[in-house]
């Protein structure tokens, strides 16, 4: 939790001071400088704090721009457009021009003073441009006013323009630049090698983004800087009150050269008036360029502070990945359940609901969203909401605004013409300037600070932005976006109860209005040849800055261990989810889980109740790149390596390998502040492992798509710990079948590369099966799968078994492996161990299978099972139509269960999910109690017979008790088809002698035992294999 930025700030400076270990920093706060002195000599103004230098030619209107002597802009100007016309004034026209200043003291510093230079054109017209001179530090701000004799629109104002930018000497110099919105990217490139872009604006209906050449446009703020030295010059916006603001960047015309043109500039609809101001704008140079934005930041912060969070770091589930539009009150009350009984004792507060939820049927709309939010409540937990507050949709435009005159079609911004302005959602903008659109919005927020939300998330206001007709036409597409979200922030601010103001989609500033932002576009989304993931990484890592400077914290999108929603081709690998989980967890300050986590795998859920990880979390810091890659305008990778300081002063440092071969990664400490050649002690944060003590700098071994993170510390008492040795390795292996071309054997799975594979025989999709024989005795508890993909997985349902001497015994099933499947279970001693590919969507390929003993470890068994055995399928589970099985238990916990499921979609999807109640029943095998409740939303389920694993975690259980499974879809219409219904499999063979199936007509009111009949099903208990 932070309290304050600057507290932050003093204690990281307490740490640095203290420790011995940490190697004095070059700190911005004080740079070699002194007073701020202004003289003129003979038309020429002279203007220096010691630090950096202005000269201007009161004679020709250009000035040059030098730090500690090197010139970094020579012959600037300042020039600004009038609406209607093309050429733009400039104030190297005729002119006559003088200089005035004056000392100055206001909250960026002391003893300052403002140099304006007057430029009365011939033409006339006055240029008046203002420079922000302070003691101390590395940066000037400056603004320009234009004044006419009559008013008149001013569109484009230009304090700085030129034709070069030399940042001086450098091996390695690139551009940074920031985005539109986060709907686009940050990006980095050489400077004489722009590459690519969206280059993303306002986006309007039908506008199709283009992957094209990079405009050099960056939006509120740039760098450019040298990657060896970290020398650089930083510019952006000092406020953002009427205008857009953005840099324009030319390129180089040679390696590292300097920049053909660079310019700061306010455009955006246009301002009228005798005298027309621009917003300030922030010009610094730094020995290093990352210490620059992060002061930038800071800068920013001072004339318009970010809205102060004095609570936890928002830690949490959110429903969108999850559900999406099948997000219904009624499947999400056994969510809340699993996350307070689950999560809420590793620190998980919030439950977030996003766009796509449902409220409770029957009953009116407020009074089910404060149903909701009253029942997460209950269970110890805070709410989030959803407002997409800009936008009006297709079928509101005619419905009545309560309380108004108007319809939401008189809201809507419109064109020139007068047309409506639809934006890329096929929505349409809303003009903010109109009094209703103001009522609209603060009734939107209102309600949900009366219903009692924790949490808003604001999303797709970017809309706010667009440029048009307003109801108050002296109003652009900036000020329209103040407008809305200041009623918002006003309307939070002055509730009975924190809640907490999060944006997505949403420009980077201004940065007043919330408590976080999203640093990047949806993780689903890639970009170029980017997948969603590595894009969520390259902004995250590029936007650490902006985490307690401009922001509170910023929001680096969900942390999806599975993806679950995608059902089988596009779920994530366990690689995939372990980058995504560094992603998140040093993004800044935002961890909440997006998937649907009673489906989420054992292995997956590791990664969700690591200790480690949540409390680096809830510290709520941002990593920064050790060194920048030229990611998205070159399509580098993201960064590497990535590192911040926790509150104890330890580096965490992140290790990615975004490439599909092993990695060996080294980062010298003094990259980090560390003293070379002093010892520090590394523990890898998801395995917990003491790697050892080390001085100069850290290597370390990641395996394709592999990551790691890493905590360097001073503890001496930290040694390094065996790793378990894999006991597999080198033995022998059988197959079912094997590709004819040579290099697939068998061999290949237990050699310990990930550089080969064994691959079935062509063709062989099914009943396919691997055999490791340890040729002894061998006690272990874990077994590894690394699966190939290409693109995708390939296989589908599996058993996986050890031999008991005798025969086969079941270990596990489900559905999916991965490339990185590790299974975990009680203690067996065992000679063989079988993996059998039942089915597969491609011929299945494996690269390794590892086996580990690891002392103190538990996990799950089958216990019961009533799936080996013939079976047939039928899909009827709608409306009124549920079906159950009835069981029991031979232990008091139930971890997990696998359900045999299908789906038979033809021509149409269900109406509502698939859910799975687990109740407690009477002695005439009714529901008595329902003690677990999860859902599946449609295309999460293949479309033939799948094992699906479910996760209820239960313990404590009545064995003497009858139970349930009971499958059902109540909002799912009835049809005289089957088709386009979930299914199940079932057998007539009485597999399960110790319960029955049951069918009720009725929506669950009164069942209908199945003589012999059982559903196909898997028990399982975390017991000792003697008590089975």
């Amino acid at each position: 939790m932070r309290k304050n930025v600057f507290l932050r700030a003093f204690t990281v400076c307490l740490i640095m001071v203290l420790a011995s270990s940490i190697v004095p920093l070059n700190s911005y706060a004080k740079p070699a400088s002194s007073a701020v002195s202004i003289v003129e000599k003979s038309n020429r103004i002279e203007a220096t704090n010691g630090n950096y230098s202005i000269t201007y030619d009161l004679l020709t209107g250009k000035g040059n721009l030098s730090w500690k002597g090197q010139t970094v802009m020579k012959e600037f100007s300042s020039n600004y457009k009038l609406k209607g016309t093309d050429n733009r004034v400039q104030s190297t026209d005729q002119a006559q021009r003088t200089a005035d200043w004056v000392t100055i003291k206001d909250d960026y510093g002391a003893k300052g003073k403002k140099l304006t230079i007057e430029t009365k054109l011939d033409s006339g017209s006055t240029i008046d441009l203002n420079f922000y001179l302070y003691p101390n530090v590395s940066y000037f701000l400056v603004d320009m006013q234009v004044e006419h004799p009559v008013a008149k629109a001013v569109e484009i104002m230009e304090p700085l323009s030129a034709d070069n930018l030399d940042i001086g000497a450098g091996s390695d110099k690139r551009i940074y630049t920031t985005p539109y919105t986060n709907n686009f990217d940050f990006g980095v490139a050489p400077v004489d090698q722009f590459g690519m872009s969206q280059n993303g604006a306002d986006r309007f209906h039908g506008e199709e983004l283009k992957w094209e050449e990079f405009n050099g446009i960056s939006h509120c703020v740039t760098a450019v800087f040298d990657n060896e030295n970290k020398n650089g010059l930083v510019a952006g916006a000092a406020t953002v009150q009427n205008w857009k603001s953005s840099e324009k960047l030319g390129e180089a015309a040679v390696k590292n050269g300097s920049l053909s043109s660079f310019s700061i500039y306010n455009w955006g609809g246009s301002h009228s008036g005798e005298r027309v101001s621009s917003d300030k704008f922030f010009v610094g140079y730094y020995d290093d360029y990352q210490l620059g934005l992060e002061e930038y930041g800071q800068v920013y912060n001072i004339a318009e502070p970010h809205l102060e969070w004095n609570d936890e770091v928002p830690i949490g589930y959110n429903t969108f990945y999850s559900h999406d539009n099948y997000a219904s009150a009624e499947a999400m009350y056994g969510m809340v359940d699993y996350v307070a009984e689950h999560l809420k004792p590793l620190g998980y507060r919030y439950f977030n609901l996003d766009g796509g939820f449902q409220p409770k049927s029957g009953i009116p709309f407020d009074e089910s969203m404060k149903e909701f939010a009253d029942y997460v409540h209950s269970k110890g937990l805070k709410v989030g909401g959803y407002l997409t507050p800009f936008t009006i949709y297709e079928g509101w435009l005619d419905l009545p605004i309560p309380g108004t005159e108007y319809t939401h079609r008189d809201i809507c911004l419109r064109d020139e013409n007068g047309e409506l302005i639809k934006t890329y959602l096929n929505t349409y903008a809303i003009d903010m300037t109109h009094p209703a659109a103001q009522a609209v919005v603060k009734r939107n927020v209102d309600d949900y600070i009366k219903w009692g939300y924790d949490y808003l998330k604001l999303d797709f206001i970017d809309m706010g932005m667009y440029e048009g007709k307003h109801y108050d036409p002296t109003v652009n597409g900036m000020q329209n976006y103040r407008i809305g979200l200041g009623i918002i922030r006003d309307a939070v601010l002055a509730a009975d109860h924190p809640i907490y103001i999060n944006e997505s989609i949403a420009p980077l500033l201004p940065a007043a209005f919330a408590h976080g932002r999203r640093a990047a576009c949806d993780t689903s989304l890639g970009v170029a040849n980017y997948s969603g993931i590595e894009r969520q990484a390259f902004n995250s890592a590029a936007s650490w800055w902006t985490n307690g400077t401009i922001y509170s914290y910023n929001d680096p999108d969900m942390y999806i261990p599975e993806y679950v929603i995608q059902g089988f081709w596009n779920k994530y690998g366990q690689n995939d989810s372990k980058l995504l989980a560094t992603t998140v967890a040093l993004g800044g300050g935002h961890w909440l889980v997006g998937d649907n986590i009673p489906f989420v795998a054992e292995d997956r859920l590791q990664i969700i109740e690591n200790k480690a990880l949540l409390d680096l979390v809830k510290q709520g810091n941002a990593a920064k790149p050790v060194k920048m890659t030229n990611f998205y305008h070159q399509e580098e990778h993201s960064p590497a390596a990535i590192y911040v300081t926790d509150d104890d002063g330890n580096r965490i440092v992140g290790l990615s390998n975004w490439t599909d071969h092993e990695q060996v990664i080294t980062v010298d400490f003094a990259d980090l502040g560390l003293k070379p050649n002093k010892k520090y002690s590394l523990t890898e944060l998801y395995s917990g492992n003491s790697i050892g003590r080390v001085s100069e700098s850290l290597t370390y071994k990641l395996q394709p798509k592999g990551t790691a993170i890493i905590r360097v510390s001073e503890d001496k008492s930290n040694s390094e710990i065996a790793v378990p040795d894999n006991l597999a390795l080198g033995k022998p292996v059988q197959v079912s079948s094997t590709w004819a071309d040579e290099g697939y054997g068998a061999v290949n799975i237990t050699d310990g590369s990930l550089e080969t594979r064994w691959n079935a025989a062509d063709g062989q999709l099914n009943d396919q099966w691997v055999e490791i024989d340890f040729t002894k005795e061998t006690t272990l508890n874990q077994l590894v799968v690394k699966e190939f993909r290409d693109p995708y997985f390939k296989v589908a349902n599996y058993t996986l078994q050890y031999w008991d001497g005798i025969k086969y015994q079941d270990i596990t099933k489900g559905f999916m492996l991965g490339d990185n499947r590790v299974f975990t279970f009680p203690t067996i001693t065992t000679t063989k161990v079988r993996l059998n590919i039942n089915t597969s969507y491609g011929v299945p390929s494996i690269y390794e299978i590892e086996a580990y003993y690891n002392a103190g470890q538990g996990g799950n068994r089958i216990d019961q099972d009533s799936s080996n055995t013939d079976y047939s399928y039928y899909s009827d589970i709608r409306a009124n139509i549920e079906r159950m099985q009835v069981f029991e238990l031979k232990h008091s916990d139930l971890p997990k269960l696998d359900i045999h499921i299908y789906e038979s979609y033809r021509n149409a999807i269900p109406k509502d999910a698939y859910y799975f109640d687990l109740v407690t029943l009477d002695d005439n095998y009714n529901p008595v109690e329902t003690i677990f409740s999860a859902s599946l939303p449609p295309y999460n389920i293949p479309g033939s017979i799948t094992p699906y694993s479910i996760y209820p975690k239960l313990t404590g259980l009545d064995v003497n008790k009858k139970y349930g499974l009971i499958l059902k879809s109540p909002k799912s219409e009835y049809t005289e088809s089957t088709d386009n219904n979930y299914g199940f499999a079932y057998s007539d063979n009485n597999p399960y002698q110790e319960g029955f199936a049951q069918v009720s007509l009725d929506g669950g009111q009164t069942w209908i035992a199945e003589k012999n009949r059982d559903l196909l099903f898997t028990v399982y208990t975390a017991e000792d294999w003697s008590k089975k």
